[in-house]
C-alpha cells in the first residue's frame, strides 16, 4: 500500500508539472528523456512508471500531430492562393505552345489560283518519286514548326504547291503568305544592300521599309526587314548565312484578304532562334531541297 501510495504521489506530481514555469519543464522533459531508457525498478513502482512514460508519449504524439496538421493547412493554402496580377507588362519575345502533339500533324497542300499567267520558266521541275517524298517531308516538318512556335494570330497553316518554301496562313482576320527557306549560297543572289555592312541593332531607313543587322547566334548575323506596301501593310523577315545556304523566314500579306504581319522582326527573329527551327535549316543546308538563286529582287517584297 505504500509504493501504490508512491505511484499516485507521483502521478499527482505530473500533473502538477504542467503548471510549471518554462525552465522546470524543459528540466523535467530532459529527465524524463534521460528515465525512458531506464530499466523499470522491480515491484509496483514500475507500474507507476510505466503509465507515467505513456502519459509523457501521449503528449508527444499529441503535439507532433498537431505540428503535422499545420503544415499540411499551410501547404493546402499555399496551393490556392491567386498568381500575381497582371505581370510584367511587356510582351512576350516569341508565344510558344505548352507542348508539341503527341504525333505530327498533316498539313494539306492548297493550290492558289495565280492573278496573272505563270511563268513556265518558274515551274516545278519534275523530280524522282524518291526525292519528291523527302521533300513532302521536309515541308510537312516545317509547317509543324511554323504552326507550334508561331503567334496563334497567324492562323491556320498548309502548304503552297507552287514553291517549296511557300505556306499560306489564314486566319479570320486574313490570308499571310509565310516563307520558310533554305537554298544553297549564290553569289548572284539577293544582297542585304544598305544594311550589309551597318553595326549591328541600327536601323537604316530605305523607302518605305526598314532594314536591321542582327545577331541570330554567337556566330551568325543576319538582317531583318520591315516593308510597308502601299495600302500599309506590313511583312517582317530575317535572312542570315547558314553554312553553305542563304536561310530566310519571312511573313507578308497575300492572296485576296491579305494581313499585316501580326509578328514584329524582333518575334521573327526568337523564332528563327528556336532550335527545332535552326535544326531544320540546317538540315536544308545539308541536304537541298531548294535551288540555289541565281539572280532576283532582295529577299524583301
Amino acid at each position: 500500500m505504500q509504493e501504490q501510495g508512491q505511484g499516485q504521489a507521483q502521478e499527482q506530481g505530473h500533473e502538477k508539472g504542467h503548471e510549471q514555469a518554462p525552465e522546470a519543464l524543459f528540466v523535467r522533459g530532459a529527465m524524463g528523456r534521460v528515465t525512458d531508457e531506464l530499466a523499470e525498478p522491480v515491484g509496483l513502482t514500475a507500474g507507476a512508471v510505466r503509465r507515467g512514460r505513456r502519459r509523457r508519449l501521449r503528449s508527444r504524439l499529441a503535439i507532433g500531430g498537431a505540428a503535422a496538421c499545420t503544415a499540411a493547412l499551410a501547404v493546402t493554402g499555399l496551393a490556392y492562393l491567386p498568381g500575381p496580377a497582371g505581370g510584367s507588362g511587356g510582351p512576350e519575345p516569341l508565344r510558344m505552345a505548352a507542348a508539341p502533339p503527341a504525333s505530327p500533324q498533316v498539313f494539306p497542300t492548297t493550290t492558289v489560283i495565280p492573278t496573272a499567267s505563270p511563268d513556265p520558266s518558274a515551274s516545278v521541275p519534275v523530280v524522282p518519286e524518291a526525292e519528291r517524298l523527302r521533300i513532302e517531308d521536309f515541308r510537312q516538318r516545317s509547317a509543324n514548326v511554323l504552326h507550334d512556335l508561331l503567334p496563334a494570330e497567324v492562323g491556320s497553316i498548309s502548304l503552297l504547291s507552287d514553291q517549296v518554301s511557300d505556306y499560306l496562313a489564314q486566319s479570320p482576320q486574313g490570308d499571310l503568305l509565310l516563307r520558310f527557306s533554305v537554298r544553297p549560297h549564290s553569289d548572284g543572289g539577293p544582297s542585304d544592300g544598305l544594311c550589309e555592312h551597318t553595326p549591328i541593332g541600327q536601323e537604316v531607313q530605305v523607302k518605305t521599309s526598314t532594314c536591321k543587322r542582327v545577331q541570330v547566334t554567337g556566330t551568325i548575323t543576319g538582317t531583318t526587314w520591315r516593308s510597308v506596301d502601299s495600302d500599309g501593310r506590313t511583312s517582317t523577315s530575317v535572312s542570315f548565312r547558314l553554312g553553305n545556304s542563304d536561310a530566310y523566314v519571312g511573313i507578308m500579306p497575300y492572296g485576296q484578304h491579305p494581313l499585316s504581319s501580326p509578328v514584329p522582326v524582333d518575334q521573327v527573329v526568337a523564332f528563327a532562334q528556336q532550335p527545332r527551327v535552326m535544326a531544320l535549316l540546317g538540315e536544308g543546308d545539308q541536304h537541298p531541297v531548294e535551288e540555289a538563286q541565281l539572280s532576283g529582287p532582295a529577299y524583301e517584297e
